[in-house]
């Protein structure tokens, strides 16, 4: 078998293999350029299959560079992409999505090098707005991570495997100290047809019309179990808040932007009470804080000196809020039925990127269904 090597060099070398899907796997394996579960061989035909999608579709040829990937800075060109997004599983049709998701983890501003090279449990979280998430059924309501939703979890995994494969240096990458807890299945899209307020992407100031992902260097989530018992807004806010703010959340420590991703019902409850996306997020940042008193002294090696400055004077009463400013607060609305939302800290020296998906000349593409 002739086969694409996703390598982080120049131009991707073909590799002459056994015909065989087990001496594929176990080669793969051994040279850790997998993520430890089977994947599909990434053949000549199946690259080029990829690439020529990417081409008739946005324009760009299999050589371009779309980002460099730390921590050993690989160039991502579509080429070693589309290698990673074959031994993935994914459709050609989902290329445009996985090129704009490495194009923003390859921003500086999301820090991919912090993300790939810290303990903390943190990998990008990609949401999906606009009309792509339909057009490849990307799950947006009940059980948005489920099994049965090929987009949801290919997309994802081709993104870790770029990150292994052309960013990563074998054996030294991914050592958070307890791994992607509950964080495989992680290509998800805002349930927008049950989100009472502006979805992300035009809160954002994207046309609703165009698709975009944003990039979250997300901690596995945290369940907020609200079981039916909020009857009113102000009673769900106040379940909120207590569940969000805790002295083991880091987005305390300073300038983060914490996730809070609320079921349709809880979004529902919030704006017939009268509430704005933006009166939550004010709701939040006065709410949920934590007393300064309440948190050890060694831990605070870690806080900002902004922050710092602000709290420690002595008073052990005074309330450390979860975000510097409200508005750093981000609100998407996914699932279906039920009272469950989620609670998902993020890293403090990463900051979360919307990517438009573009055509190679800057236009925005529209997804076909």
């Amino acid at each position: 078998m002739n086969a694409p090597m996703p390598a982080g060099v120049t131009e991707t070398p073909i590799l002459e293999l056994e015909d065989s899907w087990e001496a594929i796997n176990a080669w793969f394996l051994e040279h850790d350029l997998t993520d430890g579960l089977p994947i599909v061989p990434p053949t000549e035909a199946r690259v080029a299959a990829m690439t020529g999608y990417v081409e008739r579709e946005l324009g760009f040829k299999p050589g371009d560079v779309i980002g460099t990937l730390a921590p050993k800075h690989g160039q991502a060109t579509v080429e070693k992409i589309a290698a990673n997004a074959v031994m993935a599983g994914c459709q050609p049709e989902y290329m445009p999505v996985l090129i704009a998701c490495v194009k923003g983890v390859a921003d500086p501003k999301f820090n991919l090098d912090a993300v790939q090279t810290s303990t903390h449990n943190t990998s990008p979280l990609p949401i999906v707005n606009g009309p792509v998430a339909g057009a490849i059924d990307l799950n947006h309501g009940y059980n948005h991570t489920g099994r049965r939703w090929q987009a949801t979890n290919t997309i994802g995994r081709a993104l870790q495997l770029c990150m292994i494969n052309i960013g990563g240096t074998p054996g030294s990458i991914n050592i958070h100290t307890q791994g992607h807890i509950a964080r495989f299945h992680h290509c998800i899209a805002e349930n927008e047809a049950e989100n009472p307020w502006q979805p992300l992407h035009v809160e954002r100031g994207f046309d609703a019309k165009t698709s975009t992902v944003t990039l979250i260097p997300a901690c596995p989530a945290a369940m907020i179990d609200d079981n039916g018992g909020s009857q009113t807004a102000q009673d769900l806010l106040r379940t909120l808040s207590t569940s969000i703010a805790y002295v083991g959340n880091r987005n305390t420590n300073g300038e983060g932007q914490p996730l809070l991703i609320l079921c349709p019902q809880h979004a529902r409850l919030l704006a017939n009470g009268g509430y704005s996306k933006a009166d939550v997020k004010r709701h939040l940042w006065e709410h949920a804080r934590i007393p300064f008193g309440s948190i050890p002294r060694g831990n605070l090696t870690s806080f900002s000196k902004k922050l710092l400055a602000q709290y420690d004077n002595g008073n052990p009463e005074n309330l450390v809020p979860i975000s510097e400013k409200p508005e750093d607060i981000v609100i998407v609305v996914m699932g279906g039925t039920g009272t469950h939302s989620l609670s998902v800290q993020t890293r403090l020296a990463s900051e979360n990127v919307t990517v438009p998906v573009l055509r190679k000349d800057g236009t925005p593409w529209a997804a076909s269904s």
